[in-house]
């Protein structure tokens, strides 16, 4: 295996790294490959503005640049490196490695790198080296820190070697505009390398494709509508990332040229006219390493779509009554003018199908309708280079010829009068002329034959032996002995029994049903409720099978009558369910005091519509076990009952009658909260910098102290008379002129136990309040010329002044302009509104200090 390297190099403290082809160590390679080498620096250091005498030659650990702190402490860092290895030698990128250490903002960086004067030990703030050329920067790109930074310093290195400078000082520093801005200081890795690369091409792209097919350099070449993807096999002798550079162009105009860089071009058509166009391809590597151009392949763009197809039907033609239920009938689809149609796609009303066009651009299909009516094929056509063409809508009338079937016993959806071994009379209309007789067979049983009238019609007597669905076949024949397709007439033999009887039934009721059989010998009736399928009960049928079913509701619960007959053989009918809606007599909870409170004893009220109710069983969800009793008194009842503690709770209530029936269960849910109460008639929305309170009220039992604590800070406590106490406070200055609270407040048990805590919210400002009478805020009044006087009170203490101006959407319609304070600290102006329109004023305070109070807009609405 022979490896070539372009860098000759004297002995110097060199690390030289190799990558071989495909990553294939021991495979034999052709051509040159790409050698790195890194070289050292020599020597680095900083300087500090804040020791501009100081040197920092070779200081141990990384290397600062920026600004670490507010005060004026600028750092820049320099490396040196001897270059004296590289004369004469080939390379195609030089990198500075300086990969970062330390940052202070994620988004803040202006890293610069700078080619100087030489760097020494006699360097410092005052004697740095001076910039020469800025060879690199590099700015925030997402990323908080990388710790494999690197600067291209080719041409820097080029020019010194060109120059025959043998020692090169780079310098790193943040860019003017940031240096001072703390949020930018870094710290890069010491010392910094050069990586020296000497980097071999890729190969000329090879297989070259336009939609995967083939190149073809000459002709027409693949066909191609919306879009065009151009393909080739690329590779890099040293197994770099390589990328194609594609370029496009018309074949009768060359100058317009089209380029993108990708593994894979695609070349959106739909900005490019009809024609024929060539392209071709070179590869480039990572390192910028170009391969040869290939020679030109070529495509033709072909945007334009075929004409929406013909269509014609001799069985079904437009817009015409033919054919006929099951009779088939052949469509021919025509390319309607287009030259290049190849196939075309066609639906019925269900799926999209496809079928290629013969070589005059036709193609024929067959279709047999299942129903009759109006039906319709749409159909479009596909060109050679995948262009579709409008869609054309044939519509056509299928005729109806099968004969129709109706029945009164045996409807589709079954009727009560029918039933197993009850006849019924089917009756067959003509569908077409001069039917002379009818075919017909029920389910899978033998066919048989009925003569028509002189009207086409005939009728015909069926006595079903099965319950369930049944299906009847009927066509028919006419004199000249065409047949009709096949009707299938499916109709419901339903087996079960008819039940009647009331559907709305009271709980506590006694009501007796009747059943009627629809199967012959029926003997007796099983029925039962769906809740107790196990409650069965069993009543001798009469001798014409019907029977009476005597029913009690004494469950919220019976709602689904289930009946099923038996005949003499002990054979079964299907089972009947009535749907019944049950009158529960569901009970109601009402309740008087707090039932919210923690400890607080209120009292509920339980009521019932039930008749006859003489006790009421309570209970609470949480333990079902563990319930209690009230008598009646008229249908109401009260009870009390303490919450023992915190939490949801859920009280179920039912009655019960004289008879021992049940109603259905009502409920009450609740919370329970032992959280205190927060108030303060100072201290609400838009408060102001001045004193006031908070009043506390304990829900808590036992409660002998409340804890407070503001905008999340340590709480406090003071204690609680009576279950109460009052929290004077003073609120700070808003540093922006407001400022937003949350009050948090619990309270404690002598046993140091705490309540849930109740949070007040509220926000302060320190602007002043602003009145008027000609001018109520945000109302139409006075008018253009009519002067206003508005009135500045306080928002914070001592105010000496106001400072106010006006505005409208347009800008200022007055300068800033100061009024003085009264002893009261109110101050006033009058000001008159030019015209009509909507208006702001706006006004802040000013303190004898300078303190600004903030700002607040007035809005003055002018008729």
């Amino acid at each position: 295996m022979t490896l070539r390297r372009s860098l000759t190099l004297p002995a110097v403290a060199l690390t030289i790294a190799l990558t071989f082809a495909d990553g294939a160590m021991a495979a034999e390679t052709t051509g040159q490959q790409r050698s790195e080498v890194t070289l050292s620096a020599t020597s680095w250091g900083y300087v500090d503005s804040a020791t501009p005498n100081t040197a920092y030659f070779k200081p141990a650990g990384n290397l600062p640049i920026g600004t670490w702190d507010t005060t004026p402490h600028r750092q820049r860092s320099y490396v040196n490196f001897d270059l004296s290895s590289l004369r004469g030698a080939s390379f195609t990128t030089v990198l500075l490695s300086a990969g970062e250490t330390h940052y202070v903002g994620c988004d803040s960086r202006a890293t610069e790198v700078w080619r100087t004067s030489a760097y020494s030990k006699q360097s410092t703030w005052r004697n740095r080296p001076v910039e020469r050329t800025r060879v690199a920067s590099r700015g925030a790109d997402g990323t908080c820190i990388d710790n494999n930074a690197t600067f291209d310093v080719t041409a820097a290195v080029r020019d010194a070697i060109e120059h025959k400078v043998r020692h090169l000082t780079l310098g790193f520093r943040v860019a003017e505009a940031h240096e001072a801005d703390p949020s930018f200081y870094r710290l890069i890795k010491a010392p910094a390398t050069l990586r020296v690369v000497d980097n071999a091409p890729p190969a000329t792209p090879a297989d070259l494709r336009t939609n995967d097919e083939p190149c073809a350099k000459d002709g027409t070449g693949p066909l191609v509508n919306h879009q065009a993807k151009l393909s080739a096999r690329l590779s890099d002798p040293n197994g770099d990332t390589t990328f194609g550079q594609f370029t496009w162009w018309p074949v009768a105009d060359q100058s317009q040229r089209r380029t993108t860089a990708a593994s894979e071009a695609y070349v959106d058509t739909w900005g490019l006219a009809d024609g024929t166009y060539a392209w071709e391809v070179y590869a480039q590597d990572s390192w910028g390493a170009k391969s040869s151009t290939t020679a030109p392949c070529r495509f033709t763009v072909d945007r334009t779509d075929p004409n929406a197809p013909a269509v014609a039907s001799a069985t079904y033609p437009a817009g015409a009554e033919g054919g006929g239920v099951g009779v088939a009938g052949e469509f021919t689809f025509s390319p309607n003018g287009s030259t290049d149609v190849v196939r075309y796609d066609y639906d019925f009303g269900g799926d999209m199908r496809e079928i290629v066009a013969g070589p005059d651009g036709t193609a024929t299909i067959s279709f047999t309708p299942i129903t009759n009516g109006w039906d319709s094929v749409v159909v479009r056509a596909w060109d050679r280079a995948g262009n579709l063409s409008l869609s054309t809508y044939h519509s056509f009338i299928v005729k109806e010829t099968r004969p129709t079937v109706t029945s009164d016993r045996y409807p589709p959806q079954g009727g009560p009068d029918g039933g197993i071994g009850v006849p019924g009379v089917f009756r067959f209309a003509p569908a077409m002329p001069n039917v002379v007789a009818y075919d017909y067979r029920l389910n899978d049983g033998a066919p048989a034959t009925v003569t028509a009238g002189q009207d086409g019609v005939a009728e015909v007597t069926i006595t079903p032996v099965t319950g369930g669905d049944h299906l009847l076949f009927v066509r028919s024949t006419d004199a000249s002995g065409a047949k009709s397709p096949e009707r299938e007439y499916r109709f419901l033999v339903d087996a079960s029994p008819v039940v009647n009887g009331p559907e709305n039934v009271d709980l506590g009721a006694s009501v007796t049903y009747t059943a009627k059989p629809r199967m012959p010998h029926i003997v007796e009736y099983d029925y039962w409720f769906a809740s107790a399928e196990s409650t069965k009960w069993t009543v001798k049928a009469n001798a014409d099978g019907t029977a009476a079913l005597p029913a009690e509701f004494t469950s919220a619960e019976q709602t689904l009558l289930r009946v099923q007959a038996r005949d003499a053989s002990g054979g079964l009918s299907p089972v009947t369910e009535k749907r019944l809606w049950l009158n529960t007599w569901r009970p109601t909870v009402g309740y008087e005091g707090d039932i919210g409170t923690e400890g607080k004893a209120a009292r509920y009220t339980f009521t019932t519509p039930m008749p006859n109710a003489v006790e009421f069983e309570y209970w609470l969800a949480a333990d079902p076990a563990t319930r209690w009793t009230v008598p009646v008194g008229g249908n109401t009842a009260t009870v009390s009952f303490t919450p023992p503690r915190i939490g949801d709770y859920e009280m179920l209530v039912r009655a019960k009658n004289a008879a021992g029936v049940w109603s259905s269960t009502g409920n009450l849910t609740w919370t329970v909260t032992n959280d205190p109460a927060v108030t303060s008639k100072e201290f609400q929305s838009n408060a102001r910098v001045f004193p006031g309170s908070f009043t506390f009220e304990a829900r808590q039992p036992g409660a002998v102290a409340f804890e407070y604590s503001f905008n999340w800070g340590p709480f406090q406590r003071t204690a609680a008379e009576n279950g109460r106490a009052v929290l004077p406070w003073s609120p700070p200055l808003p540093p922006e002129g407001s400022a937003y609270y949350n009050l948090r407040v619990r309270t404690v048990t002598a046993e140091n136990v705490s309540s849930q805590e109740e949070t007040y919210y509220f926000n302060i400002l320190s602007a002043p309040y602003v009145s008027s009478k000609e001018y109520p805020e945000s109302t139409w009044s006075g008018g253009a010329g009519v002067p206003g006087t508005f009135t500045f009170t306080p928002g914070m203490p001592g105010i000496v002044s106001y400072t106010y101006s006006v505005r409208n959407d347009r800008g200022a319609v007055t300068e800033e302009i100061t009024v003085p304070a009264d002893g009261s600290g109110a101050g006033t102006m009058t000001w008159t509104p030019p015209e009509r329109g909507i208006y702001s004023v706006h006004v802040r305070g000013n303190t004898a200090d300078g303190t600004k109070s903030g700002g607040i807009g007035y809005s003055v609405y002018v008729r």
